[in-house]
């Protein structure tokens, strides 16, 4: 969209491109813009970088808490398994961990970074993530 404005109507922001907005007398205008056209412009959701940033990590967080539980529950089933079975557990196990240890470590890493760099370090953090969830969604079959 370049550089835009905001309008809002009422409690209904909106982003347009500041192309559109015209200063008469005081007021901002777009030409042949009603209000219902406004209205009916999908509203704008502003939310800053460390809101963002929150967010990204307590889904990053979630998902680690999530692989360590599942990590629990594996471990217990391994001490009453049958040996056939516990080998192929203790395996996925072992896989589990090293997702684990990954994703944590990327995590990490991202929280450890200056607030305005978090962005350089979230694809890492997603791809661990991506497969601490792929390995354990392997493990429920």
């Amino acid at each position: 969209m370049g550089a835009g404005g905001f309008i809002g109507i009422g409690r209904h922001d909106v982003a347009v491109p500041v192309a559109q907005i015209k200063d008469q007398s005081g007021r901002l205008v777009m030409a042949g813009a009603t209000k219902d056209m406004i209205k009916a412009l999908p509203a704008f959701d502003y939310t800053n970088d460390s809101a963002q940033r929150e967010r990204f990590i307590a889904r990053a967080d979630q998902d680690i808490a999530d692989a360590k539980a599942q990590l629990g529950r594996l471990e217990k089933a391994t001490l009453v398994a049958a040996a056939d079975a516990k080998t192929r557990l203790e395996a996925q196990a072992t896989a589990l961990k090293a997702e684990l240890k990954t994703a944590e470590g990327k995590l990490a890493e991202l929280k450890q970074a200056a607030a305005k760099r978090w962005k350089e370090f979230e694809a890492g953090v997603t791809a661990a993530n991506a497969r601490l969830r792929k390995a354990v969604d392997a493990i429920k079959g």
